[in-house]
């Protein structure tokens, strides 16, 4: 028995075919936009510290040292996305460990929130070029002292990499040095109300006023005691330092808390008037000592 298909534009065979193709190009389509939006709502974009040269490659390192750059190369975007974001949960901006390739060593990551990773990416690689560490947090410092060790150890070169594109390099003669000039540093109190206190690595976020906030790590003491005040004016006691030219705090190591009485407006004016009313009385009984000394 020989089964024949109709090739007659007018058959129905023919008629189902087109529209069975027509449906596949639709959801083709769908599905091509569906990944495109996908992309766009993650923000996904890939940075990678690159080290290359003398040989380096991950078979040759050991696997604490790997664990050590994966865990400072983190650790320093996240610092400064804290200091430029003080109101971002940590936790919730996710920098995840892609892949190590042998050709070099070289680490990729994703970055998954871009508006927060990236514009923090892009200060630490300026501040490689210019050679300008001072406005990074002190944490921020000190994990990139840890992945320029690693350069000068294994005498290699280090490459900051986005998206496929080299934004800045570093070698064996980086050093990492902190320059004062624009910052100023002493014991000062910063008065304000706690509007977040706690998490993982305890920190806390105090607002000044309507249009500053500053955030900061403190000891997990200090944070169950500025936790019990959330929204409620508390001061600070520490050392800070400060922008020289904005006057805004780019560190505080807390050190005490200082609760500040919470009373209404009429109990204000109740001790106010009390204490009007004592000074009165103080008044009358010398003018009426005066008088008695006056009569004798």
């Amino acid at each position: 028995m020989i089964y024949k298909i109709s090739t007659n534009k007018n058959s129905n065979l023919f008629k189902i075919g087109q529209k069975l193709t027509s449906i596949l190009e639709i959801l083709f389509i769908f599905f091509i936009l569906f990944l495109s939006l996908r992309q766009m709502d993650t923000g996904q974009h890939i940075i990678e510290l690159k080290f290359e040269g003398n040989g380096i490659k991950p078979s040759k390192v050991k696997a604490s040292e790997v664990a050590e750059l994966i865990a400072s190369f983190e650790g320093a975007i996240l610092a400064v996305v804290k200091q430029q974001n003080p109101e971002v949960n940590e936790a919730d901006v996710l920098i995840s460990f892609e892949e190590i390739r042998d050709q070099s060593l070289s680490i990729k990551c994703l970055s998954h929130i871009s508006k927060y990773v990236l514009p923090a990416y892009a200060v630490i690689a300026t501040s490689f070029t210019s050679d300008q560490y001072s406005n990074l947090p002190s944490s921020s410092v000190d994990n990139l002292k840890k992945i320029a060790k690693f350069s000068k150890r294994h005498e290699c070169e280090g490459v900051f990499i986005q998206d496929g594109e080299r934004i800045a390099t570093f070698n064996k003669d980086t050093e990492i040095v902190v320059k004062e000039a624009g910052t100023l540093r002493g014991d000062t109190t910063i008065y304000g109300t706690v509007l977040k206190a706690g998490g993982d690595t305890p920190r806390v976020t105090l607002k000044i006023d309507d249009d500053y906030t500053v955030s900061f790590e403190v000891k997990k003491d200090i944070v169950i005691k500025l936790a019990e005040n959330l929204y409620k004016e508390v001061g600070v006691k520490g050392n800070a330092k400060w922008d020289k030219r904005t006057y805004q705090v780019l560190e505080f190591r807390a050190e005490s808390v200082i609760y500040i009485e919470q009373v209404t407006i009429q109990d204000t004016f109740k001790q106010l008037g009390d204490l009007l009313s004592k000074t009165l009385h103080k008044v009358d009984d010398i003018n009426s000592l005066k008088s008695n000394q006056g009569h004798e």
